[in-house]
């Protein structure tokens, strides 16, 4: 199986599983099994934690130097996104926006390291 299968199998079963259980909890507080106190406006807040799901479905299992970076990018806008919006530390976009470079030029680092690394592993196979 090459990583391209792999990925797309283990996307779909996270989000499936996902949609799976966010539609059973619907369902139980329509049936009134369970009480949902949600205020609408401030749940968007947490759209974020849709990229760490994403985030980690492409980092579990490393399959390639091209997942592991799109997960760890998909971890950092998440987590950038939520510090920079609720001002986590006292730190609004106008602050945190020189992180974005950074990561940036991490993930320019790091992609040859990685790539140099799954070649490696490739050989002794």
């Amino acid at each position: 199986m090459n990583a391209e299968i792999a990925y797309q199998w283990r996307k779909q079963l996270v989000w499936g599983l996902l949609m799976i259980a966010l539609g059973c909890a619907f369902l139980l507080e329509r049936a009134g099994y369970i009480d949902f106190d949600i205020d609408i406006t401030r749940l968007w807040r947490y759209w974020p934690w849709l990229a760490v799901i994403s985030g980690v479905t492409q980092l579990i299992p490393p399959t390639s130097p091209k997942y592991i970076l799109g997960g760890l990018g998909s971890l950092f806008t998440a987590g950038w996104w939520y510090v920079s919006f609720n001002r986590i530390w006292g730190w609004g976009f106008e602050d945190t926006w020189p992180a974005v470079i950074i990561a940036f030029g991490v993930g320019l680092l790091l992609r040859p390291l990685l790539d140099n690394a799954y070649a490696a592993v490739k050989e002794q196979k």
